[in-house]
């Protein structure tokens, strides 16, 4: 496909890359994965942590935001199957260009095999780069039986000290703790980090769009993430522990990432019957 002066074929931490660049910053995306690894707006450092341990192809990249589908962790799934979805680890391709400027460049991916626990249905990724970041996972049903989707756009913000940072949006969400047996709880205080976190918070009142912030004091910056047809976010940090118990994160690696993730999971599963479509969307943007 003949891309635009906007898209550039490059190389990065050894995968095979597509950069997007207009006068507002520039995004970088592996094929692998169609896995967005950075995003620098102009005159800004990038808003993502990409883990300098990551293990090669055909593993998962950590770090950057990961494409979470069709299912989130193995919810529904068989033992065997793999944690958060296997197209991660899938290659993608470039289905489309939908628009290119100075001003905004946007494109469609798709992966080039199709997943064997999930024959029917057919996603797609698009991505806009423009003020901000937009990220589009389009889900559709061409089979017969309906399909339980539980889904994330598992973001790695990066953080100045993960101990340090605040979360706006998420009082008096009910969420489910997996590091206490998936016990529920309301949060009822701000959020603060307490050594790790692991919870999906979920809205129990229907809604288009849903915001949360975060705010770090050190880097003075906020990223603000409005989604789209997601009803729960998974808030997650390893802490220390957790992050020596990972072989692709260094052990202090944790302090440099917070996860918030546009998600579908938990109690919120979108039930996919034969014919129908699914949008889980995020769009960044920086203050």
């Amino acid at each position: 496909m003949h891309l635009p002066p906007q898209i550039t074929r490059l190389s990065q931490a050894g995968h095979d890359c597509l950069q997007l660049k207009t006068r507002h910053g520039t995004a970088t995306l592996a094929l692998h994965g169609a896995h967005l690894l950075s995003w620098v707006p102009a005159g800004q450092r990038d808003v993502f942590w990409l883990s300098p341990q990551s293990a090669p192809e055909p593993a998962a990249i950590r770090g950057g935001v990961p494409v979470c589908w069709p299912w989130f962790a193995k919810q529904g799934m068989p033992a065997e199957a793999l944690q958060h979805g296997p197209v991660r680890n899938l290659p993608w391709q470039i289905s489309a260009v939908h628009a290119s400027s100075d001003d905004e460049v946007s494109l469609s991916l798709m992966p080039r095999e199709q997943v064997s626990l999930a024959p029917n249905l057919r996603v797609s990724l698009r991505i806009t780069l423009g003020k901000t970041l937009h990220q589009t996972l389009h889900t559709r049903n061409l089979g017969s039986q309906p399909f339980q989707l539980t889904q994330a756009l598992h973001s790695y913000f990066s953080v100045s000290d993960a101990t340090q940072i605040s979360i706006e949006g998420l009082n008096n969400l009910p969420y489910l703790d997996k590091l206490r047996g998936m016990t529920p709880a309301i949060q009822q205080v701000p959020f603060a980090l307490d050594q790790s976190c692991d919870r999906i918070y979920h809205h129990t009142a229907p809604s288009a769009t849903h915001r949360y912030s975060l705010t770090d004091p050190v880097w003075k910056r906020r990223i603000v993430i409005d989604t789209q047809g997601s009803a729960s976010v998974v808030v997650w940090n390893p802490g220390s522990e957790g992050a020596q118990a990972m072989p692709d994160v260094p052990d202090a690696g944790w302090q440099d990432f917070f996860c918030i993730e546009a998600a579908n999971a938990g109690p919120n599963v979108i039930d996919l019957a034969p014919g129908a479509e699914h949008q889980l969307a995020q769009t960044l943007s920086i203050i």
